[in-house]
This record gives structure tokens, C-alpha cells and sequence, in this order.
């Protein structure tokens, strides 16, 4: 028994090493898995936006109409590729044609959140080109198919039993859709579109650092010093989205701040990913050097 004990306690912690690693999985699924629930949620919010779309509307208020969900997608393909790049077992399975399917897939990723985040800067300017309109004419829009917003910026159908209340207050008529706003909710919309603005150009940072991350890890490149001061860069835009979740979770609707804090764990995981190569390489190398 006693020669024996060493044995059992090497494959009793191998156990335990893949019995945290099946966890760390699952739990990495769950959370794509309720990102892609977000995402259907966020695809029906844009096309209610569509509906309202004004007469003889462009091919370009059509897309911005639908920004958020082109822009999700977008996001649900690069963390995917992110996930691939940076798993030991998915990454040594990136070669040949697949290697560069997965460069023109992460290219075209990159192209799109961009556009997005030129979407929500246009977004952030129509907010502030609301015209003021005649209260006492909002009751007459019910059968023009509008939508008023509420106080956390989402479109509701005007209808003659609500028009009244609105008719008290001052109100304001978006430039491109059927909508109209309060002083106070447009307020709102506006204070939104900021965060919104501030979160897409965060998040455009923290990918390009993940990019640069995986790229020197690619090359075996991704020194300690290199992988502090990308830490350290990509702190700075976490706080910033830290921040817009907060907002979300304080001023908006349950759906914001709950996607926002999914996606935060999320590339927290993909961190932990990147983390866990590193080091793998590390120890790897030693062997090497030892047997050498």
C-alpha cells in the first residue's frame, strides 16, 4: 500500500484537474448559450424599431434600424473565434485552410463592430436632432403609426389612451422615425446613446488588445512584460464598460444590464483562456530546456 499511495494521488489530482476543466467548459457554454437567447431578444427589439421607420426611409436607416443585431452577431462570431484561438485543444486545430477562414471571418468581425460603433455615434447624433412639435397635436398621430419612448428609450405604440398623458408635457419628434419623445425621455435616449457610444469604442479596444494577445501568442512571442502592459491597457477599458453596466443596471431596462454584465464574463473567461495557454507554453518550454 505504501508504494502504491504516490500513484493514487497523481490520479486522483488528474481527476480533479478534469473534473474543473469539464466545469470551467459547461460553464462557458452556458453563458454563449444565454448570449444567443440575448441575441433573439435584441433581434425582435430591432425590428419593432423597423416598423416605425418613417416613409421613404434609406437602405442606411434600414441598417441602423437593425445595428444592434448585425452588431451582436458580429460579437457572438469573434467570441466564438476568440474561444477557438485561445483553447489549447481548439487552437492546435487552426491550420492550413482553416487558419485563414478564421482570419477572414475575424477580419470581416472587425469591420462590422466598427460599423456598428459609426452607427452608434449616428445614433448619439440623431438623439440631439429632435424637433420640438405641438403637444397638443400628438393625439392626431395615433393612426400615423408612431411610437413614443419611454423612460428608458424603448419604443411604445401611441395610442389614443396614452396620447393624452403625453400631450401634457413638452414633446419632440425624431428627425428619420415615427417616434416622439418627452423632454425628460429624450433626455434619456440621449444619456443612452452616450453610454452606448462610450461602450462600442471600449469594446473596440479590448479586442484589438485580445487580437495582439493572441497574434504574439500565435508567434510565441507574448512575453511577461507584454502580457502586463496589454493587461494593464485593457484594465483601463474594462473600467469604462464596468461603468456603462452600472449606468444600465441603474437607469435602463433589465435586459442592458444583464447583457452587459454577460459579456464582461464572458471575455473574462476568454482572458482566463489566454492565461491558462500562456502558461502551458511556459511549462512546456522548461521541459524542453530541462531535457535539453
Amino acid at each position: 500500500m505504501f508504494f502504491y499511495a504516490p500513484a493514487m494521488t497523481s490520479i486522483e489530482s488528474n481527476r480533479s484537474a478534469l473534473t474543473k476543466e469539464s466545469a470551467f467548459r459547461i460553464f462557458k457554454a452556458l453563458i454563449f448559450l444565454i448570449l444567443m437567447i440575448n441575441l433573439f431578444y435584441y433581434l425582435l427589439e430591432d425590428v419593432t424599431a423597423y416598423l416605425y421607420l418613417a416613409p421613404g426611409s434609406t437602405l442606411f436607416d434600414v441598417l441602423e434600424s437593425f445595428a444592434v443585431t448585425i452588431d451582436y452577431v458580429a460579437w457572438m462570431v469573434l467570441i466564438v473565434l476568440f474561444e477557438m484561438e485561445t483553447s489549447a485543444q481548439a487552437r492546435d486545430q487552426l491550420v492550413g485552410t482553416r487558419k485563414w477562414v478564421i482570419a477572414g471571418l475575424t477580419v470581416g468581425c472587425y469591420v462590422v463592430l466598427v460599423y456598428a460603433a459609426y452607427g452608434y455615434a449616428a445614433g448619439l447624433g440623431d438623439a440631439y436632432n429632435f424637433a420640438p412639435i405641438e403637444s397638443e397635436t400628438v393625439c392626431e398621430l395615433t393612426d400615423g403609426h408612431f411610437a413614443y419612448l419611454n423612460t428608458q428609450a424603448r419604443p411604445i405604440e401611441l395610442t389614443k389612451h396614452n396620447c393624452a398623458v403625453i400631450e401634457e408635457s413638452e414633446v419632440f419628434k425624431s428627425p428619420t422615425d415615427n417616434l416622439i419623445a418627452t423632454h425628460f425621455n429624450l433626455l434619456a435616449l440621449q444619456k443612452l446613446a452616450w453610454i452606448d457610444v462610450i461602450n462600442s469604442n471600449a469594446w473596440l479596444l479590448v479586442v484589438l488588445l485580445f487580437q495582439i494577445e493572441v497574434s504574439l501568442q500565435l508567434a510565441k512571442k507574448l512575453t511577461k512584460r507584454r502580457l502586463i502592459a496589454t493587461k494593464a491597457a485593457k484594465g483601463i477599458a474594462y473600467l469604462a464598460l464596468l461603468g456603462c453596466a452600472i449606468y444600465w443596471t441603474v437607469y435602463s431596462a433589465f435586459i442592458d444590464s444583464w447583457d452587459a454584465w454577460l459579456w464582461l464574463l464572458a471575455f473574462l473567461l476568454i482572458d482566463l483562456n489566454l492565461l491558462g495557454l500562456n502558461e502551458s507554453q511556459n511549462q512546456r518550454a522548461s521541459r524542453d530546456v530541462v531535457a535539453g
